[in-house]
């Protein structure tokens, strides 16, 4: 753990995106004997700081090439955040882009701020993808304008998604109950998240439909507790180690986090106060915090192990990792099953 933040330090000195790249890759060669499953939340922690370290110096890099290239008008308030693993605070080593911009500025200098914000957005994912963070796949990112918007704009479009709440939505809305200030005027974020976390929560109907997403994918596990595998393609006989649990934990938190009001930024942190609230039994709980450390684990382990990340060929398992992946998994079904007794109860009204 000492030796990661010595790296931070060494990263706050950089001044070229190939030096953050060099250290990028530093950071995986010394996880690589220190990752013990007994020290994954520690572990996990001082992982994030690097990242958002690394991420911070980019966007700092960014906006100076931003300034100089003389583009739009800086807002007067604006702010980078990141959403997926890396705002959830359980980043792997080579996590996708999933980030976004929210800035303030008066009417009158809304589209030069954007050109500003369109320009910083270009060159920020572009240096985060030289450094080593891939681009996401499902276009999450700061150069999409769904994601990067005036707090103005960004207002409107939640709550659209929360009177309409049809599948993309909820999805969205989801996404979008990741976001974590990374540099800039970080209140922008946080006020924002705990404004859309409490429209959420007192909207009865909108609950009900994210408990009933929620329980999807299910958790690949058979009726006598066999594993589901990929049967065929590339992936045959690999398990996806981030639908063998952990995604049906996260996203089954996040709903209990909107049933709570809690606006927190860390799944970490949304665990603990659905504790202190009660909103699950006290020995589930438990389990659910058990569970989750493991799937981090696995995650973290083997993302350093294969190129392809999520999937784990299942025979590279020995007897023990079998029966902790198992273990959680079963736990990430019954988190389901309790999400799911609870919706469906709730009238469609």
């Amino acid at each position: 753990m000492e030796s990661l933040y010595e790296l931070i330090q060494q990263i706050d000195q950089a001044k070229t995106v190939n030096e953050l790249n060099v250290y990028h890759r530093e950071l995986a060669y010394r996880l690589r004997n220190v990752i013990e499953r007994d020290e994954i939340a520690s572990l996990s922690h001082a992982l994030s700081d690097v990242h958002d370290t690394l991420v911070k110096k980019a966007v700092m890099l960014a906006e100076g090439e931003t300034i100089q290239a003389a583009v739009g008008t800086p807002p007067e308030k604006w702010c980078w955040y990141v959403m997926g693993s890396m705002g959830r605070g359980e980043p792997t080593v080579w996590t996708d882009q999933d980030n976004g911009i929210l800035f303030e500025c008066p009417p009158e200098q809304e589209e030069e701020c954007y050109a500003f914000i369109r320009h910083l957005a270009k060159v920020g994912t572009s240096f985060l993808h030289d450094i080593g963070y891939p681009y996401c796949t499902g276009n999450v990112m700061a150069t999409n304008r769904r994601w990067s918007q005036s707090v103005r704009a960004w207002e409107q479009q939640m709550a659209m998604y929360i009177d309409h709440h049809f599948p993309d939505d909820i999805r969205f809305l989801l996404i979008a109950m990741d976001m974590r200030p990374i540099y800039g005027a970080s209140e922008l974020v946080q006020d924002c998240k705990k404004s859309l976390v409490g429209q959420m929560s007192r909207h009865p109907l909108l609950l009900k439909r994210m408990g009933e997403h929620v329980i999807f994918p299910r958790v690949p596990l058979g009726w006598f507790g066999n594993f589901h595998i990929e049967r065929w393609g590339r992936y045959s006989g690999c398990l996806h180690l981030k639908h063998s649990g952990y995604v049906q934990l996260v996203n089954s938190l996040k709903f209990l986090s909107c049933v709570g009001n809690i606006s927190a930024m860390t799944t970490w942190e949304r665990l603990e106060h659905i504790r202190d609230q009660s909103l699950l039994p006290a020995s589930l709980a438990q389990k659910v915090h058990e569970a989750f450390l493991t799937c981090v684990y696995f995650r973290l382990k083997y993302s350093l192990e294969s190129a392809d990340r999520d999937y784990v060929p299942l025979h590279v398992l020995d007897p023990h990792e079998r029966a902790l992946l198992k273990k959680a998994m079963k736990v990430a079904q019954m988190l389901q099953r309790t999400v799911m007794r609870q919706v469906r109860g709730w009238r469609d009204e």
